[in-house]
């Protein structure tokens, strides 16, 4: 058998809570009565959130090179 030296260190910090937006929140879509979760930001259910597209920055590779 080993004689073997552990050492543990004390725990770190807790990461921060998630940031609530209320609780009871419904889409302000017309006719539509899907609930919010609490941690989502949105006025909208995912379903009438407007479609957007990140920008990528970096080099765009041209078709066919990958």
């Amino acid at each position: 058998m080993r004689d073997e030296h552990l050492q543990g260190s004390h725990p770190g910090h807790l990461p921060p809570p998630s940031r609530v937006h209320g609780t009871g929140r419904v889409c302000e879509a017309d006719g539509c009565g899907t609930k919010l979760s609490m941690y989502n930001p949105a006025r909208h259910c995912w379903q009438h959130t407007e479609l957007s597209f990140p920008s990528y920055r970096g080099k765009r590779l041209q078709p066919g090179s990958a």
